[in-house]
């Protein structure tokens, strides 16, 4: 019956154009509560097989048509031959794929077993030895290493210099590199933080003002003769974050005797930073003006400070505070950057 099945269903693949197949086993609908996880992890895993075998011998069945098709297009064959044929070719392939299927070996009473101990215990796979050493295999320590990116609107504290204040404009940061995350333990809720990044601090002017360092090595702000579009001093650093990570997510029990705690997109980060100053660059531009000056602009050569992210799923927002001055040197005042932003990659 299954041959037949079979045959019946390579005829009618053969008589098609050949699209995208997409063999499917829907066993979330209506009732997921009622069909074991086990049942549906071993029922889909068996699908793929089947499909893979399928595909395989359609794929080698269709050349051989193909070639039946030609010959009767060349007259070499009349109709009734060339479906003679072309049964015959469905009956070896359908041959070959029931041989195939019946070593993968797909044990239909185990699998109706299981089912049938999940309704029994209400919802709950019974535990066995395989099941156990499967959810420790399955379910590990998180250990990580994430793209991190974020970008943030740079503000100030501690600002006593008039001048630079009447004239400053919007201010950000845009962070990027990685960080490494690592569960404590498969059931704790915290995780360790650390990681490698690149900060791009860009300090803007508004007013036609612009950053400037005279011969003597004094940074000031001074007005431009023309129009300017832009006018800002960016500063790149080598960032080196280290923290920690506190997940809101429920332990879960997998077995009676193997507990583990998800990762959770709801979470409180806290970590703390070092960085260096890599460049820093004065650029303007304007109407007939565009340059970008590379040196020293008495911005501080480290940095270091803290950070707080509270992850709420959909976004990221996160509060940065440097605890030492910008700028060195005495230069405009002891402002310090704080940052309110979001991020992804934690």
């Amino acid at each position: 019956m299954i041959k037949k099945l079979i045959v019946a269903g390579l005829l009618c693949l053969s008589a098609t154009s050949l699209y995208a197949q997409k063999f499917t086993f829907d066993l979330n609908e209506k009732s997921n509560d009622k069909i074991s996880p086990i049942v549906r992890d071993q029922i889909s895993e068996f699908t793929l097989v089947i499909r893979q075998i399928v595909q395989e011998e359609k794929k080698a069945m269709e050349k051989k048509i193909a070639e039946v098709d030609k010959d009767l297009a060349d007259g070499k064959l009349n109709s009734s031959e060339a479906t003679a044929k072309k049964e015959a070719l469905a009956n070896v392939y359908s041959g070959s794929i029931n041989e195939r299927i019946q070593e993968v070996n797909f044990n239909l009473d185990d699998i109706i077993k299981q089912q049938v101990a999940f309704s029994i215990m209400n919802g709950e796979d019974p535990i066995t030895p395989k099941t156990q050493q499967e959810a420790i295999k399955k379910y590990k320590i998180n250990n990580t290493i994430n793209g991190y990116g974020s970008y943030g609107y740079m503000a100030f504290t501690g600002k006593n210099n008039d001048e630079l204040d009447k004239h400053e404009k919007f201010s950000s940061n845009l962070t990027l590199g990685l960080v490494y995350e690592r569960q404590l333990s498969i059931t704790s809720p915290i995780n360790f933080l650390a990681g490698g990044l690149l900060s791009w601090r860009t300090y803007r002017l508004d007013d036609d003002m612009m950053f400037n360092r005279d011969g003597d090595g004094n940074v000031g702000l001074v007005k431009s003769e023309k129009s300017l579009d832009k006018s800002k001093l960016r500063s790149a650093y080598f960032m080196v974050p280290v923290g920690f990570k506190y997940n809101f997510s429920k332990i879960k029990r997998v077995t009676d005797d193997f507990t583990y705690r998800p990762q959770s997109k709801h979470y409180i980060a806290a970590y703390g930073y070092g960085g260096t100053l890599l460049s820093s660059n004065n650029i303007v531009k304007g109407d007939g003006i565009r340059n970008k000056n590379k040196g020293n602009y008495n911005v501080n050569n480290f940095v270091y400070g803290a950070e707080i992210t509270v992850g709420l799923g959909i976004v990221n927002l996160f509060v940065r505070k440097d605890f030492n001055n910008y700028f060195k040197d005495n230069t405009f005042d002891n402002r310090k950057m704080i940052q309110f932003g979001i991020n992804l990659g934690i």
